[in-house]
């Protein structure tokens, strides 16, 4: 009696794992790159203004549209930001601080940023404007 001897099969690398791996990797990176930049250009519209002067600002808050308050590109709370300009306050008491408001920024916004600016000290200040017709 003759048996045929079967030939083994060799197993194959299962390549779904890594295929599922590279997958997730590339959406960690773009969820991540999109939020790392999100933060670092904040947009703020100036409303335009006839007259004006050119400032060298030391010390910038920026009033976005939504009433959030930014420092440097960073979000900031107002009990931060009174923290931020007490501490800047400190080491430079004639300190030129200019409020970068967005034209469609509420007036209440505007009005509570510089509230917060002016209960730690800050009383040299300014409003930024787009110069232009």
């Amino acid at each position: 009696m003759e048996f045929t001897r079967s030939r083994r099969k060799l197993p194959r690398p299962d390549l779904l794992p890594l295929v599922d791996v590279v997958f997730y990797m590339l959406i960690f990176y773009i969820v991540f790159s999109s939020l790392q930049h999100s933060g670092m250009s904040l947009e703020v519209e100036l409303p335009k203004a006839v007259s004006g002067s050119t400032q060298t600002a030391q010390f910038e808050v920026a009033v976005h549209r939504n009433g959030a308050f930014y420092v440097d590109g960073k979000n900031v709370t107002g009990t931060e930001l009174r923290a931020l300009v007490q501490a800047k306050l400190v080491s430079e008491p004639d300190l030129f601080i200019i409020v970068k408001g967005d034209k469609q920024a509420s007036y209440e916004h505007i009005v509570s940023a510089l509230d917060h600016i002016k209960a730690v000290g800050g009383h040299n200040l300014g409003l930024a404007v787009e110069v232009g017709n």
